[in-house]
């Protein structure tokens, strides 16, 4: 055979393997379609079943493919079938922040879906942090008699609050508040309403529950003046009224200010624990937290005596509907009591201790916003009839997609993807068939809305027709057809109207078919007849070649080895000694057996000698979790702790052949250190005290092969540093900086003055002298004589 006539040959053979596979799948579908015996159960048993309606139809299953009901000459208007629909509405591409608009964080921003019942539509929506992005900022600061330092040094540092903020975003915005608590006993005393500060022989502000004192803006002189100019006040227990004004903040955004688009924050500054509801009942205030704005035109909380102390959940409801998070800043000996208050919403808040003068707030507020823009997480309105899965890799932190709505870590400008599957469990009871459905970041304004159409359940618009010959033979002349179902006389059921109701005890075909229908272990019944697999008689199941049991619920074992397995109910039960799919696994767990003697880590479970691993864990032996810990590094570090200490002199372990010998089998570790490690493997981390007392860290890699364990690693020889050599280079690198400078300097005076006499000499070169003629010198002059007489008479200086 030529050369093209072997590639002939091998085209029509993947042409016929083609067809084979897709007339497979095709008999597979109408497999599963044609056991329907109604236009409901039709759509239900998989995508591509249709229902036909046409009276002249003249196959016996109704329920097929729509490619087979064209085929048996079903009128394509009598055909009513699955579909769904996608349809991305609003899909602006992701963008940072810019002047002449606002940015993009979500996408697509709108979509329009119809459901199908039962089957689930995957929408990929894609978030990304965007640079620059608009921050209102406010401070809600504790001003009893505790944190008066507190606010001197907020003062101090507005300048640098200001470089702080630009550092986070060129958009920013600042508000100030303060709180005390409800000026009433038992929160403060009586006779000192008016100076709560006169048992610390000072004078204050009266006490107040909450006062506004600017609004978000973008003038920094501004909001260092308020806090300036706001008083410190007292109160009488050590619990303050931090939630009535957190709750004022959040529900009063016209006089705050907030901005729709930016990222809110509120900064809440205190030292004390807080009231919560309840404790205002101590005061004699009973009636409940209304969750509205209560403010004057002055700035005070005006329900402080009237409302009592919000509870934690209402906070975090309303925190999340307005979008706003918290950085809970508080003093350390407060700080675990926030830290179990902020675990209840940590997808909106974050906590910090402050130093016990608040100096290190600029820090806190730098890490704090960073920790808020490095989460991402999204939540839906969806009613309880549509579900709603998502799935994420968090831009590749794991090596496949997990069922989880939210990410941590996130890099700005790093794109995230989420796959959000949604399916139709339900018809609603209602009958209300469209739906709108917001999914939304929880912390920023920024979500995807979901224009939904329920598939309705087959319509039928035909006009029943009990005389119909046609639709009476077909129903055995015991009923009549109707949108092709039978509509059987009195007397008779069934599908097709040939069950006498008598022998039955039935009065209608679907009591009938709920006979056909397998129990649930809920006390329910499969809403399948026959689970598919064939038709029910008279209120019993006749199955399909392949299938057995009362509800044709079980496949005939075809590939069990009866010397390793018993066949029950389409499943290989295996015999002792053997496991798998297929009883063909030993039951021998010796590959799955970690170093430290358990069988995968204990995080999931060994399959034909391979460990199938529990989420999130992975691993060879289920051993990480990145979140949390590496079992195995754990286990090799006492070794490695060893190993490292005996390499650098610091004395050998006394139990080093513990150690390092593994639970499995007791075999010695083989190791060696490198000076690079291998960076595609994953490392692990082991941290001493060297002999110097330096801390230092080291890291290294395990392979496990065959039982055998292999350690590679790479000590790090933390050295003190040498004080003598280092302040004799310090001495003598700085007298020769010293010379150098004198050098340089005598250099420069030699050189401008070298400059300066050549510019004086060229000067007189070309200087020109000039003289007044009337001028006349007054200082006379005479020259002595060359030659003068000796004689006296005629030399008067003659001797």
């Amino acid at each position: 055979m030529t050369s093209l006539g072997k590639q002939v040959f091998l085209w029509i053979c993947l042409l016929f393997l083609i067809v084979g596979i897709s007339h497979s799948e095709a008999d597979s579908i109408d497999d599963q379609c044609k056991h329907a015996d109604s236009c409901e159960r039709c759509l239900s048993a998989h995508l591509e079943c249709a229902w036909c309606t046409d009276k002249e139809y003249q196959i016996g299953y109704r329920c097929l493919s729509r490619s087979l009901l064209l085929q048996y000459n079903c009128s394509e208007t009598d055909i009513y079938e699955n579909q769904p629909v996608l349809d991305l509405l609003q899909d602006k591409p992701l963008k940072d922040y810019e002047t002449s608009g606002q940015a993009v964080q979500v996408t697509p921003q709108r979509a329009y879906l119809k459901l199908v019942k039962g089957n689930t539509q995957r929408i990929k929506l894609s978030y990304r942090t965007a640079r620059n992005n608009p921050l209102d900022l406010y401070v809600l600061m504790d001003l009893t008699w505790t944190m008066r330092d507190d606010k001197e040094t907020l003062v101090e540092l507005g300048a640098q609050l200001s470089q702080t903020l630009k550092n986070l975003t060129g958009n920013y915005r600042l508000g100030f508040g303060s709180f005390a608590d409800k000026p009433t006993l038992p929160m403060i005393l009586p006779q000192n309403r008016e100076n709560p500060c006169a048992p610390e022989r000072d004078t204050c502000e009266p006490t107040y529950g909450y006062r506004h004192h600017l609004s978000l803006t973008d003038h920094i002189p501004a909001f260092t003046s308020a806090v300036a100019n706001s008083k410190i006040t007292g109160n009488l227990d050590n619990l303050e009224g931090g939630l009535d004004a957190l709750m004022q903040v959040i529900g009063c955004p016209k006089e705050i200010g907030w901005k729709q688009q930016a990222r809110k924050v509120v900064i809440l500054v205190t030292d004390g624990f807080m009231h919560i509801a309840g404790d205002g009942l101590l005061a004699g205030i009973t009636q409940r937290n209304d969750k509205q704005c209560h403010l004057n035109n002055a700035g005070e909380y005006t329900g402080s005596l009237e409302y009592d102390y919000p509870s934690l959940e209402e906070i975090y409801r309303e925190l999340l509907r307005r979008k706003i998070s918290v950085i809970f800043a508080v003093t350390k000996e407060v700080v675990s009591s926030y830290r179990e208050l902020s675990a209840l919403m940590k997808e909106i808040s974050y906590v910090d201790i402050l130093s016990a003068d608040s100096s290190n707030i600029l820090e806190l507020i730098n890490k704090s916003y960073e920790r808020l823009i490095q989460r991402t997480q999204f939540a839906d309105n969806s009613p309880d009839f549509i579900d709603m899965v998502y799935y994420t890799d968090c831009g590749g932190q794991f090596p496949n997609l997990r069922k989880r709505n939210f990410c941590n870590n996130v890099s700005l400008g790093k794109e995230i993807d989420f796959y959000v599957d949604v399916t139709l469990k339900k018809y609603p009871d209602n009958k209300i068939y469209t739906h709108k459905i917001r999914v939304e970041e929880t912390s920023l304004s920024e979500y995807m809305d979901l224009d939904v159409e329920l598939q309705r359940p087959c319509p039928c618009q035909e006009t029943p027709d009990p005389e119909n010959e046609e639709g009476r033979f077909r129903c055995e002349n015991q009923g009549y057809m109707y949108c092709g179902m039978c509509n059987c006389d009195k007397g008779w059921t069934g599908t097709f109207c040939t069950c006498p109701t008598d022998a039955t005890n039935v009065t209608s075909n679907e009591a009938l078919l709920q006979k056909c229908r397998q129990p649930l272990q809920d006390k329910t019944t499969s809403p399948l007849v026959c689970s598919n697999h064939g038709d029910c008689d008279c209120g019993s199941c006749l199955c399909d070649p392949g299938f057995t049991g009362p509800f044709c619920e079980c496949r005939e074992c075809i590939d069990c080895d009866e010397s390793r397995a018993d066949c029950f109910c389409g499943q290989c039960v295996c015999k002792y000694g053997w496991s798998g799919t297929r009883c063909n696994c030993a039951e021998d767990t010796d590959a799955c057996l970690a170093p430290t003697g358990e069988i995968c880590s204990q995080r999931g479970a060994c399959d034909c000698g391979e460990c199938q691993c529990e989420e999130p864990f992975f691993g060879k032996f289920c051993e990480i979790d990145l979140e949390k810990d590496n079992k195995l590094c754990q286990f090799y570090e006492p070794c490695v702790t060893c190993l490292i200490e005996q390499k650098q002199g610091m004395g050998a372990c006394e139990n080093l052949s513990e150690v390092c010998t593994s639970l499995d089998r007791q075999e010695h570790f083989t190791y060696s250190f490198v000076h690079e490690l291998d960076p595609e493997k994953d490392h692990c981390l082991v941290r001493i005290v060297n002999k110097h007392g330096i801390q230092c860290d080291s890291f290294f890699v395990y392979q496990v092969i065959d039982h055998s364990n292999f350690l590679t690693i790479q000590a790090v020889n933390c050295e003190p540093l040498d004080y003598v050599a280092l302040f004799g280079f310090i001495s003598g690198f700085t007298l020769l900086i010293g010379l150098l400078l004198i050098f340089l300097i005598l250099w420069c005076i030699r050189r401008k003055d070298a400059m300066e006499y050549a510019k004086f000499l060229e000067e007189q070169k070309t200087c020109v002298r000039q003289e007044n003629p009337i001028y006349r010198d007054p200082v006379g002059r005479y020259e002595v004589p060359k030659a003068l007489s000796v004689k006296y008479d005629e030399n008067p200086f003659a001797s």
